[in-house]
């Protein structure tokens, strides 16, 4: 019997050794990284949602757009540059674990466990939009239809991504991470002379992969040893001044996540101002590893981690619902999020239904996890090795494609043009799957 056998017997939460035997040699800190920062995703959603009643009934808005002196607060809470690094990391010791398998097909199987739960998630929000709609409720219909694919440009971005973590590992010493970077920065600063002094908005699209790939860039070089604490730390308070300066000369906003009204957005499509954020994030998290790793050595905290990680897209997808239905309940017994009727009290109701939030995920995720570790027939089929070039080729063509539609659709919403470019997306997975199982 093995010791993590004789912990469950006992009913005693098992240590750090025993959960070695579960989920084997892990950096932990990339794993405590990862669940950080989509925790600290979730509480900032629900604490910048406001919600105004109306006539028309309940309308969103953004508490930086009525208190704009708390912009600043979005250079902490704009963690998402961390998924990515934590991403790249962790696809990098899994990459150096053996000879480099095809990029595409190694691809799919990272677009597998991906992809899996956003299946389950994108029948719900259908079915609620079509019943809704069904009776009589339309304008709750178009809410559900448009929100409740939003964040799934996370989604679309990290795809892209991980297309190029193949291509990364030639970053071998610490002279590529530097021209690495220097090259995706230097893009993204073309790309925003382009579309904001030129008058090209379209080129902004570029800055998805560009921006992204920085935080990959870094977990790169994380995962490989190639950047010291003392570099990191030296590299994120460089950037941290060269984003200061920024904000202060040049033409971005404050705000790091969209906020109504912005004459320019940082996130839609990443700026200049968010690649430099992205390195002085990940910078940070490399000056400060040790610590994390002290942090995630503790037997309780490693337990929570790895508990959420089992459900962590789970957790980003379905936390925006959760936060809905509390604040539907809320509205109901009088406790309004709309900033205007009192600070005091939006103070409170905002805290309490984000700590609220935060507890009810993990019952949630503890139930609906399942769909996201439940193997689906034929989609988590096995994938062919040794396949040609030109068939890995396209099983990347077609990832990329459903990334980039995924994109669109979190933009457009599943309405009109967004329904379509919703089928292009389930269509251009369904044709990697079947190219990867073909020999």
């Amino acid at each position: 019997m093995t010791s993590t056998d004789t912990a469950r017997r006992r009913g005693r939460l098992p240590s750090a050794s025993d959960l070695d035997a579960l989920t084997g040699d892990r950096d932990r800190v990339i794993d405590l990284i990862r669940l950080t920062s989509l925790v600290v995703v979730i509480a900032g959603h629900s604490v910048m949602l406001t919600v105004t009643v109306d006539a028309g009934g309940l309308t969103p808005g953004n508490l930086l757009a009525d208190f704009p002196m708390l912009q600043a607060a979005t250079w902490l809470l704009q963690v998402l540059p961390l998924f990515f690094f934590a991403g790249a990391a962790a696809a990098t010791y899994g990459l150096s674990a053996g000879p480099m398998p095809a990029a595409g097909h190694w691809l799919f199987t990272r677009a597998q466990r991906l992809l899996r739960p956003v299946f389950w998630y994108l029948l719900a929000v259908l079915a609620t939009s079509m019943t809704t709609s069904a009776v009589g409720a339309d304008a709750a219909a178009d809410v559900v239809a448009r929100l409740g694919v939003q964040l799934l440009w996370f989604l679309g971005a990290y795809l892209l991504v991980l297309a190029i973590v193949p291509l990364l590992q030639r970053i071998c010493v610490p002279v590529h991470v530097v021209v690495a970077l220097a090259t995706a920065w230097g893009i993204t600063a073309v790309v925003d002379v382009l579309r904001l002094a030129v008058g090209w908005p379209t080129v902004g699209y570029l800055s998805f992969l560009t921006v992204w790939s920085i935080p990959a860039i870094l977990g790169v070089a994380y995962a490989k040893g190639l950047v010291s604490p003392r570099q990191a730390a030296a590299g994120a308070l460089g950037l941290l001044i060269v984003d200061i300066a920024l904000v202060s000369v040049g033409p971005y906003e404050k705000s790091l996540v969209t906020v109504p009204g912005q004459q320019v957005s940082n996130m839609n499509p990443p700026s200049l101002l968010l690649a430099g954020h992205a390195i002085v994030l990940c910078g940070a998290a490399i000056a400060v590893r040790r610590p994390l790793a002290r942090l995630a050595s503790r037997a309780r905290i490693w337990w929570w981690v790895v508990s959420g990680n089992r459900g962590a897209m789970t957790l980003y997808l379905w936390h925006l619902p959760m936060l809905a239905l509390l604040i539907v309940a809320g509205q109901s017994i009088g406790l309004s999020r709309d900033p205007a009727q009192g600070a005091a009290l939006f103070g409170v109701v905002v805290g309490t239904q984000t700590v609220l939030l935060l507890g009810a995920m993990v019952p949630a995720v503890a139930a609906l996890s399942v769909f996201e570790n439940r193997l689906l027939p034929w989609w988590d089929g096995p994938v062919a090795t040794g396949a040609a070039r030109s068939r890995d080729l396209m099983v990347s063509g077609a990832l990329v494609v459903t990334g980039g539609a995924t994109l669109m659709t979190a933009r457009n919403g599943l309405v009109d043009d967004g329904l379509v470019w919703a089928a292009v997306a389930v269509t251009g997975a369904l044709l990697a799957r079947a190219m990867a199982g073909r020999r």
